[in-house]
């Protein structure tokens, strides 16, 4: 009879496979203290063990971009804000933006858009962050619209890890005019601050004979198949009209990602169109963009990985994005009208039903990913891998725990996933240290490690939680307590930092 004991060892040495022989004469690349030296000494640990996965409250000091009295001109006010320690800085500043001025910040304003907010409100991955606005803001002046867009953007860009920003109104690009002709795109960070002055200007473009040069935000399948990512490209558009739009940007797609976690090889939009896609208006009097596929298509989105839910989610986050006034995507595959996506052609397995028989955005809610690097064991020491997770889930200590846990090595599949549901009991994002609570089940099994294996395996969580993070240390906890070892190569009392030494070019 195999015991729970064994089988955990068994899990983790899988996971420890990949490093065992390649590891086997590595010599480390920073000098540290061997345990006789520490031992008998008391080390502290300033840091609580957590029970339950959390993060202590912050505070930030943010540069929010609100509108002058005249309602079109941007005035920035810098403010302290203090956010819940699990929101985003990009979204705790979006919050206060949208929150309006405190009664101290006088001289400035912000319009009233209701309270209810989209469904997708923020998301950010590759540099890109997309803001849905409630549909109430569609009640604003045109001009008084664009501003807010503006304002939106350059409080986003204030942060260095989004250099584009799209703003759409209720799930789709509302458009620069009241016809809708001419779509505002993607933006930037401005330092001309008159949003009047430059809604002028781009108004004016309605009447290019020589078409209009955008920037828009394309969608991506990502490697796997399960997630989509964005990428922005300046677009040339030979005339000025959604038509044009919409044609430009099926031909773009079928160009394929320039991103190296996308999928290379995918069905291209316009090679599987049985007729010419059109905006038609619906029998419920909806505006929606008309697509006729192949039956092929079904075929070869299955030689390539896909579902048919994730290539949707493509095209709907693409073309609702960007094409103005749009309400949805009206999509058949041979004679049969899509009405919903069966749950096998979906990524979570999730049946989706489309309301009015139209694919909106909010139905891919959560097909979004972003990239994240985890520090994988290989030769000589660690290896930056890259992967890509919901972008919601991006910034959480313990969901990339969970993947890093999860690299395949030496020819197994996963082998740690058993582990890391029982055994990772709590992740807590402290202020200055991020603290790991671990089982007692897990140090056992780190027990019958190598010494290398072992400090291959610590400093790969401590340098995965630790990337592209301001909190500099780790904790790790069994059941609670600290330990003095695992195998016998490290000393685990205190916290660790990261160690870019063991990162292999």
């Amino acid at each position: 009879m195999v015991t729970k004991g064994y089988a955990r060892r068994a899990l983790l040495m899988l996971w420890l496979a990949a490093a065992a022989m390649l590891l086997g004469g590595c010599v480390s690349q920073i000098d540290e203290r061997g345990m006789a030296d520490l031992s008998q000494k008391a080390i502290r640990c300033d840091i609580a063990a957590p029970q339950q996965d959390g993060a202590d409250g912050k505070e930030a000091l943010f540069t929010l971009y609100f509108l002058a009295e005249d309602g079109v001109t941007l005035r920035p006010v810098t403010r302290r804000c203090a956010f819940d320690g699990g929101m985003s800085r990009a979204q705790a500043a979006l919050d206060a933006l949208l929150g309006g001025p405190a009664e101290e910040e006088t001289g400035v304003i912000w319009p009233d858009m209701g309270k209810a907010q989209a469904d997708r409100m923020l998301e950010v991955s590759c540099g890109v962050a997309t803001v849905d606005l409630s549909a109430y803001a569609r009640t604003l002046p045109q001009e008084t619209l664009y501003a807010v867009r503006m304002a939106i953007a350059n409080t986003l860009t204030e942060f260095s890890e989004i250099s584009y920003v799209n703003v759409l109104i209720g799930g789709r690009e509302e458009g620069l005019d009241l016809g809708a002709t001419l779509p505002v795109g993607t933006l930037v960070h401005y330092d001309e601050l008159n949003a009047g002055q430059r809604y002028s200007r781009l108004l004016d473009q309605r009447y290019s004979e020589s078409g209009v040069t955008l920037l828009t935000t394309l969608y991506f399948p990502a490697a796997g198949g399960r997630l989509i990512l964005p990428e922005v490209r300046s677009i040339a558009y030979a005339q000025v009209t959604p038509i044009e739009y919409l044609y430009t940007i099926l031909d773009e797609l079928g160009k394929g990602a320039g991103h190296p976690l996308c999928v290379e090889d995918f069905p291209a939009p316009m090679e599987y169109i049985e007729e010419m896609p059109e905006i038609v208006r619906t029998e419920d009097g909806y505006l929606a963009i008309e697509l006729c596929f192949d039956r092929q298509i079904e075929e070869d989105l299955a030689r390539c990985g896909l579902t048919m839910g994730v290539y949707l989610a493509m095209l709907s986050d693409t073309l609702l994005g960007f094409v103005p006034g749009v309400e949805g995507l009206k999509v058949s595959v041979g004679d049969m009208d899509m009405t919903e996506i069966a749950a096998q052609q979906t990524p979570d397995g999730e049946e989706i039903v489309f309301e009015h028989g139209l694919a909106v955005r909010r139905d891919f809610a959560g097909y979004v990913g972003a990239p994240v690097t985890l520090y994988a064991m290989c030769e000589g020491g660690l290896e930056r891998v890259q992967r890509v997770m919901d972008q919601s889930l991006a910034s959480s200590a313990r969901a990339k725990l969970e993947i890093l846990l999860a690299l395949p090595g030496d020819g197994h599949d996963a082998p740690a996933h058993g582990l890391l549901e029982k055994d990772i009991l709590a992740v807590h994002t402290g202020t200055d240290a991020i603290a790991v609570n671990l089982s007692a089940a897990f140090c056992d099994a780190m027990k019958t490690a190598s010494l290398q294996q072992e400090r291959a395996a610590v400093y790969a969580m401590v340098n995965t939680l630790t990337e592209n993070s301001d909190i500099p240390r780790v904790a790790f906890f069994f059941e609670g307590e600290q330990v003095e070892t695992l195998a016998g190569g490290l000393e685990m009392r205190g916290t660790f930092m990261r160690n870019p030494g063991m990162v292999v070019d």
